[in-house]
């Protein structure tokens, strides 16, 4: 993790512009439970970033599958977390031990990227109070973010270059204080935390000159998404790249005639010298 750190936290500064804050809310000891929206490819790298700047070792859970494969082995390496979905008590099990362990855990409360059409938080997983209750005095500390979505869209994974380029997206990134799980049933509880996370998400977009009002009090649910939204959004991206490269391949075609000084009469389909 030392010989990559500084390289990838290059690379996440020289794209955009990151701006980290709250982090005297991270426990100075002990492992912790980091809760986050997720809106884009490069959440990851910049949450990252974020606690490993702040002394705490960046660990993700992986499914067990991920690890078989030729990256399995970087990501043992790293200290990321393999998580077997099919071992006797389950993945929330899994978690406590690891807290157990000492070491901190990062999770994404909706499981994926938002499919809220405004970027809002979805719901999220009921996982965070299953592990709550199974470890109430480890404390959750919420990570908000906005920004990264701007760069790499979450649905079709288009890159936008020119943003890149010219490094022209700032991201913000908060830790909260370490919020107190509320309600009756996991899913209340679960809701509790989102909460507290998109009006803190609704902030951040404020601040950076895109404000969307407040967060909707009806979370969208990820299992009612439409997803003709998406087959669309593809379809689109697709299409898009498409005319791209052939936009390209008619403006090379076009320089080579002009290089080579010929034409080619759309008649009788003999070529002919271009006249100056």
């Amino acid at each position: 993790m030392r010989l990559l750190s500084l390289p990838v936290i290059a690379a996440v500064y020289l794209i955009q512009d990151v701006r980290i804050t709250g982090r005297d809310n991270i426990p100075a000891s002990g492992p912790a439970i980091f809760i986050s929206n997720h809106t884009s490819h490069l959440d990851g790298f910049v949450i990252a970033v974020a606690l490993y700047r702040s002394g705490i070792p960046p660990r993700f859970m992986a499914k067990r599958e991920l690890f078989a494969q030729p990256l399995g082995s970087l990501l043992r390496s790293l200290g990321q977390i393999e998580i077997d979905r099919d071992a006797p008590g389950g993945v929330i099990e899994q978690m406590a031990g690891i807290l157990d362990d000492g070491r901190s855990l990062i999770i994404f409360l909706e499981g994926t990227f938002t499919h809220d059409p405004a970027g809002w938080p979805m719901r999220a997983k009921t996982g965070i109070a299953r592990l709550h209750e199974a470890r109430p005095d480890v404390p959750i500390i919420p990570v908000s973010h906005w920004g990264n979505e701007r760069i790499v869209h979450q649905w079709t994974g288009r890159v936008r270059w020119s943003r890149i380029l010219h490094r022209s997206e700032r991201v913000l990134l908060h830790f909260g204080p370490p919020v107190s799980l509320t309600g009756a049933t996991y899913r209340e509880q679960a809701d509790s935390a989102m909460t507290v996370i998109a009006h803190e998400v609704a902030r951040l977009r404020a601040e950076l000159g895109r404000p969307m009002g407040s967060p909707p009090t009806e979370r969208f649910e990820p299992d009612v998404l439409n997803h003709r939204l998406r087959t669309q959004a593809r379809r689109e991206a697709r299409q898009a790249a498409r005319a791209k490269r052939a936009a390209r391949l008619q403006a090379l075609g076009n320089a080579v005639n002009r290089f080579l000084g010929v034409t080619r009469s759309a008649a009788s389909g003999e070529e002919r010298p271009i006249r100056a």
